[in-house]
């Protein structure tokens, strides 16, 4: 008798796999905070004067913790929604073991490879093997995975997803917000992912990065192939966004709320230097304000530098603290229903090109993956709106003026700065690929701050697992000899962190 009738006694695989997908792209209290706060301003995609710990190399426990809060715990609030490791492990379990689910089971656990593959970008060594057990197994105080150990992991439940795919079983259909169920996209989506997975690996392991990068390429269904197989979530505005905004995108319900974000100078003068028609597409000079007239010449935008508060703007002989004399992220980039990218076609094309620089054996030229890449690149944001696109003829004309040189760092540094242009408001993929390949060569913003004046380069963990989970948050500390200090500058192991066993950065 005693049922509460708010909760459902039969699972729906469908319904839990929709709002597991939503709960990746996440909602308004994490996105803001690691995204915005930390992982752009940190790659210089934004700067903002006031409070973004990413912009002054800042430590704010509270911050720097909410994707772990709530990716594992559910945030503050304990939203059963933003628990993507628990809710992962639990769709997993109901699926497992049932011939018919194959496609579901398959899919969902490609949906967890992302879920940690960023977490492991982001703090390093996490809770992995046997996290997300409480209510199945009754573990409440997990054991922190090496990386290397996450990372080789990863790669395996990839493999073994695409081989468990079967055409002739259901699929998740329109309940799948990335592909509608099309099994041949999710193998080339695994695929892609392994690639990514793949490239992590150049600096502490580049034959196993060469070896994983070839065979995802070989692999049944290959890689991306158009910006048709872009993995991302298209989300709804409607009456109240569903639950705390959760079918809405997160960064914009920042930029809507809170409009305190500027393209940041290192970025607009990249795009300025290379006449770089997204520019415009991308940020917008709005002296009146975004809901004033917008100035979309590409020669009137200008930077907001990063580090500065509106003090030293204002004691400045170069800049000055008139805000509205910086570019703002465009306002077509700001909608509710904006997608929310987790990988692309474009992305994927520029690590095929780094792959072929490196000498790896993948098909094409580095070339002709470059080109392909700044093309999907410039195509892909065409999802954001009609307003929003960029011309053929001025895509040619910029691959006219912006070839790919010649000289292999040369290539790694044009190939990995349209990388850092193409992952925009990805912030933690741009970030991690800073981190990985050393472009673009970002100048540390003139802040010491609490990493004596070096760009971040991990989060660090939340306080409550020092008093919950003590021992192993300690020992995974110990292990990559992260002190108090050096936090935010300790390097996980893919970025040659403590225990890697060889590094060539």
């Amino acid at each position: 008798m005693n049922k509460d009738p708010t909760t459902a006694n039969d699972p729906n695989p469908d319904l839990e796999f929709t709002t597991l997908q939503l709960g990746v792209s996440g909602s308004r209290f994490e996105v803001w905070r690691t995204n915005l706060i930390y992982a752009m301003p940190i790659v210089q995609h934004i700067a903002n004067p006031g409070f973004y710990a990413g912009n002054f190399n800042q430590y704010v426990s509270a911050w720097s913790a909410s994707l772990f809060d709530t990716r594992y715990g559910g945030g503050p609030n304990g939203s059963n929604f933003l628990r993507t490791v628990t809710n992962t492990n639990t769709l997993i379990s109901e699926l497992e073991g049932k011939p018919e689910q194959v496609n579901r089971l398959a899919a969902t656990r490609i949906m967890r490879v992302l879920t940690f593959q960023r977490l492991t970008d982001v703090y390093g060594d996490i809770p992995y093997f046997e996290a997300g057990k409480g209510t199945l197994e009754g573990e409440f105080t997990p054991h922190y995975t090496q990386q290397d150990s996450i990372y080789r992991d990863l790669h395996d439940e990839l493999r073994g997803a695409v081989d468990q795919f079967d055409a002739s079983q259901p699929t998740f259909g329109g309940a799948d917000l990335f592909f509608g169920g099309d099994v041949e996209q999710w193998k080339r989506f695994a695929n892609s992912l392994q690639l990514r997975l793949a490239l992590r690996l150049v600096k502490v392991r580049p034959d196993l990065a060469q070896s994983w990068a070839e065979e995802a390429v070989r692999a049944d269904g290959g890689v991306m192939k158009s910006i048709d197989d872009d993995a991302y979530v298209s989300h709804e505005t409607g009456p109240s966004g569903g639950p705390a905004g959760f079918n809405t995108n997160a960064n914009s319900e920042v930029m809507q709320n809170f409009p305190g974000q500027w393209l940041s100078e290192t970025f607009v003068d990249w795009l300025q230097d290379k006449a770089d028609p997204r520019l415009t597409e991308y940020g917008v000079l709005a002296p009146e304000g975004l809901d004033g007239t917008l100035v979309e010449d590409p020669a009137q935008q200008r930077g907001l530098p990063n580090g500065f508060d509106n003090n030293e703007l204002a004691d400045s002989d170069e800049y000055t603290d008139d805000l509205d004399q910086y570019t703002r992220i465009h306002p077509n980039l700001r909608g509710l229903d904006a997608p929310m990218f987790f990988q692309t076609y474009a992305e994927v094309e520029l690590m095929l090109a780094e792959a072929k620089v490196r000498g790896w054996n993948v098909p094409g030229s580095a070339e002709a993956h470059y080109e392909d890449g700044v093309r999907a690149a410039m195509n892909s944001i065409t999802r954001y709106g009609d307003d929003t696109s960029v011309s053929e003829s001025e895509v040619g004309q910029y691959l006219s003026d912006n070839p790919l040189p010649g000289g292999k760092e040369a290539r790694l540094r044009a190939i990995n700065n349209q990388y850092w242009a193409a992952t925009f408001f990805n912030g933690i993929e741009s970030w991690s690929n800073w981190r990985r390949s050393g472009y673009p060569e970002l100048t540390p913003a003139p802040e010491e701050g609490d990493t004596g004046g070096e760009l971040i380069r991990r989060l660090d963990y939340p306080q409550s697992e020092r008093d919950l989970n003590g021992d192993n948050y300690q020992e995974a500390r110990e292990r990559q000899n992260i002190s108090q200090s050096d936090r935010l500058t300790a390097r996980v192991w893919w970025d040659c962190g403590a225990y890697a066993e060889q590094c060539a950065e």
